[in-house]
């Protein structure tokens, strides 16, 4: 599947280094090197922030759970 105009609506828990819903979307997602956190992998996620009503907010990076990216049909392989 490709990522191109996929958009993830992240919640705070899944996403590090943010407060609140996160609209994202999705430009690249760094396969190559996860994190592991609590046991768990986490990605770099390259995008644009969306926010209310669809507007472009700007550029944003996010480490995003592994799972949630795969729960959005996102191959992590």
């Amino acid at each position: 599947m490709s990522t191109e105009k996929l958009v993830l609506l992240l919640a705070e828990r899944d996403y590090m280094y943010g407060t609140g819903e996160l609209a994202l979307r999705v430009r690249h997602v760094e396969r190559e090197a996860p994190l592991t956190y609590d046991n768990e992998l986490w990605y770099y996620v390259h995008g644009i922030q969306l926010g209310r009503e669809g507007r472009e907010v700007g550029d944003r990076v996010v480490v995003v759970r592994g799972r949630r990216l795969s729960a959005a049909g996102v191959p992590l392989n």
